[in-house]
């Protein structure tokens, strides 16, 4: 099943790259629209490139990692041994507000990629750096759902567009179930913890929530959006909104693995449907979270694990999938052992 959907794939490549084959042209800018409609002279040929997110950051990774010219925070080790060794130690400028700029112009990326929701604030973002830099700043909508469209802009701005297009292809196919389990599937409560007690979350119309809406799965947090989209809730509403199923994401930062997670939610919340029927899960992590952090598209193969979790129906063999898009996004051949560990087996 693996090699054959990847072969499929693999024959779409060389499709689009027979036909897209031109001479080449090195010479001279461009005019674009970006993803927000913004009009943007960039170089005719894109071989640099920063991202003002890590979320940009690994989208720009499952394309091409040789294009950036460096990350926005330092990998950690369990990051680290699913990221090629090649890209380990890349040049860390930092992210969002502290970014160091200084660097980054001496770096001279072609285009800073600014990957997130498409909104006035992101867009008075952008033309203040392209006007601080002197770079070009190309706006991608990070949107989830906006995935297939978001990799063919990109394919043809970096001038690759048959990888481009393989992952694009995957993406739809993802959201094309994820919409089919919507429409077809009961509703499943669930509750999605976050950080060093579990207790901070996404709720209803967060973007950190998106996959959830998209799968249909009922978010019991339907409060209003808190900071950075965000909120943090108490013991005791967890205890009332008793969801069906818990899953849970640990905090990277401060070295809480989603599997330790687990193990003290358990403990504090025994009288929880979801641990008496033992639906708690720690979220797969590695190198990126498959729900959220970043909210990129690493949560594409999340699409398939939660429809594994909570719609055992669906019969989804998601290991094979991991294997599928490992292999896809990250260049990564996934080992039976690795598998293991980012399911909790």
């Amino acid at each position: 099943m693996i090699k054959k959907r990847l072969m499929g794939l693999v024959m779409l490549f060389l499709l689009i790259l027979l036909a897209s084959c031109k001479p080449e042209d090195n010479g001279g800018d461009r005019q674009i629209k970006d993803m927000a409609n913004r009009t943007v002279q960039i170089p005719e040929k894109v071989t640099k490139v920063f991202s003002l997110l890590p979320s940009g950051t690994m989208f720009v990774y499952t394309i091409d990692p040789e294009l950036l010219i460096g990350t926005n925070y330092q990998f950690n080790n369990n990051e680290r041994a699913f990221i090629l060794e090649k890209y380990h130690d890349l040049q860390v400028y930092g992210q969002s507000t502290k970014i160091n700029w200084e660097a980054v112009i001496a770096a001279k990326p072609d285009i800073i990629i600014a990957y997130s929701d498409i909104n006035v604030a992101q867009k008075a973002n952008a033309e203040e750096v392209e006007e601080t830099t002197g770079i070009p700043v190309v706006m991608v909508d990070g949107r989830l759902e906006k995935a297939p469209e978001a990799y063919r802009f990109l394919g043809t701005i970096f001038d690759l567009k048959s990888k481009a297009e393989m992952l694009a292809t995957y993406a739809e196919e993802a959201l094309d179930y994820a919409a089919d389990l919507k429409a077809t599937m009961d509703e499943v409560s669930l509750y999605y913890g976050d950080g060093a007690l579990s207790l901070s979350t996404a709720p209803v119309g967060s973007p950190h929530a998106e996959i959830f809406e998209l799968i249909g799965a009922k978010n019991v947090v339907n409060t209003s959006v808190g900071v950075e989209n965000r909120v943090d809730i108490t013991a005791e509403q967890i205890i009332a909104w008793n969801p069906d199923v818990v899953i849970l994401n640990g905090e990277p930062k401060g070295d809480l693995t989603p599997a330790q997670a687990v193990a003290e939610f358990k403990l504090e919340y025994e009288t929880l449907n979801a641990v008496n029927n033992d639906s708690v899960y720690a979220i797969p992590n590695y190198p990126y979270s498959w729900i959220d952090r970043p909210q990129s598209t690493n949560r594409l193969i999340g699409i398939y694990w939660l429809a594994s979790i909570l719609y055992p129906s669906s019969n989804i063999n998601i290991k094979e999938e991991a294997q599928v898009f490992y292999e896809l996004f990250y260049h990564w051949d996934l080992t039976e052992t690795e598998i293991s560990l980012l399911l909790g087996e």
